[in-house]
């Protein structure tokens, strides 16, 4: 073998042994190192899954103790007792008589170790302004609570009208969270029934929709008065009806539809009387136009919508007052967010103002 050759296959006995060695140094070690990191990415995942769903339970058993609080408490048989006495002490302060308040006990859903549902079937007589008392205080009790299947009825040959509401509570499973406290309420004071949300059920009232309907009586008109000093030529009374200053006492209660003719109901505050305004009246500085009842996004809360408002012309200009809203919170608003019937047409120029271009002879 010559020296040559022999410096052939020396150099490739290195070449094999170097192949070798790295696929020993491989499976030895990266191949370990490319196996552990991928089990760090898997479980630096998980860890990360974990830290989420501990957040989301302990959010979740924060929330679940919240709700606890507002429950009457964690023994059915004392929630039971608790909420009968809830219910008496209402139909007392509504003004009705507790003598003729029927109370049957109802079981709604349940889900085992969370909680389960406990209410009473309410029937209760009376007129309909404590009735509709009873329903406000019912529904602004602090409780956790749910009302269902409301029924007013009149009652034959009276000027009562029977109330049906059933009313149901739940109650918190005590071994789901060792934690929990029951009947903290944010609040005991009494809700009182002089506030502006309670003024929102008074067209109820107001309209007494048990009543069977009594066409209106034509009346004669009226003698119009003469004024002094005009020459014997009579005072014509004012087209429109206007409210009194201090618009911020006003504040829109109601928009009937009542098919062929759209009412707008204000409250006065300071009166505490309702008064019923139509198209052409005078209100809040404003003539009324109509009343809208397209849903739109509420100007409190984009995400809610508004049912209805009332569109009232300030000189060439249009405002709306939602419902519920005091007629001192009125907004501008433009052509676009008109009804289709109020919207002005763009302005296009006509063919003929264009001018005609005739070719010059040269």
């Amino acid at each position: 073998m010559t020296r040559r050759e022999k410096i052939l296959c020396g150099a490739t006995g290195t070449l094999v042994a170097v192949g070798l060695v790295f696929v020993l140094v491989k499976n030895a070690y990266l191949g370990r190192l490319a196996t552990y990191e991928t089990n760090r990415v898997r479980l630096n995942r998980e860890y990360d899954d974990l830290q989420l769903k501990n957040a989301q339970i302990a959010n979740r058993a924060h929330l679940f103790r919240n709700w606890a609080a507002r429950t009457y408490d964690l023994d059915e048989l004392r929630a039971s007792a608790k909420l009968a006495a809830t219910l008496i002490a209402l139909v007392e302060r509504a003004g009705l008589n507790p003598e003729r308040l029927s109370v049957q006990p109802v079981h709604g859903s349940q889900v085992k170790g969370v909680y389960r549902e406990l209410g009473r079937a309410i029937r209760v007589r009376g007129g309909l302004k404590n009735i509709v008392d009873f329903l406000y205080l019912l529904e602004t009790e602090p409780h956790l609570h749910r009302l269902d299947q409301v029924s007013i009825t009149p009652v034959p040959k009276d000027n009562e009208v029977d109330l049906q509401v059933r009313y149901v509570t739940p109650v918190m499973d005590s071994k789901s969270d060792d934690k929990l406290v029951t009947d903290k309420l944010p609040t005991t004071a009494p809700v009182m029934l002089d506030t502006a949300t309670r003024e929102l059920y008074e067209p109820i009232t107001m309209r007494d929709l048990m009543r069977p309907y009594i066409q209106r009586r034509a009346t004669p008109p009226s003698p119009t008065p003469v004024a002094s000093g005009s020459l014997g030529q009579p005072h014509t009374p004012p087209a429109h009806v206007s409210i009194p200053a201090s618009p911020s006492r006003f504040r829109v209660v109601g928009l009937p539809d009542w098919t062929d003719q759209q009412e707008v109901l204000v409250t006065d505050s300071a009166t505490r009387q309702i008064r019923s305004y139509k198209a052409g009246d005078t209100l809040g500085g404003g003539v009324i136009t109509c009343v809208d009842y397209r849903p739109l996004p509420s100007k409190a809360n984009p995400k809610l919508l508004s049912p209805s408002r009332v569109i009232l012309k300030v000189g060439p200009e249009y405002f709306a007052v939602e419902l519920g809203e005091n007629l001192t919170e009125k907004r501008r608003l433009s052509n676009d967010a008109l009804p289709d019937h109020l919207r002005t047409a763009p302005q296009i120029a006509p063919a003929n103002s264009f001018k005609k271009i005739v070719p010059t002879e040269r």
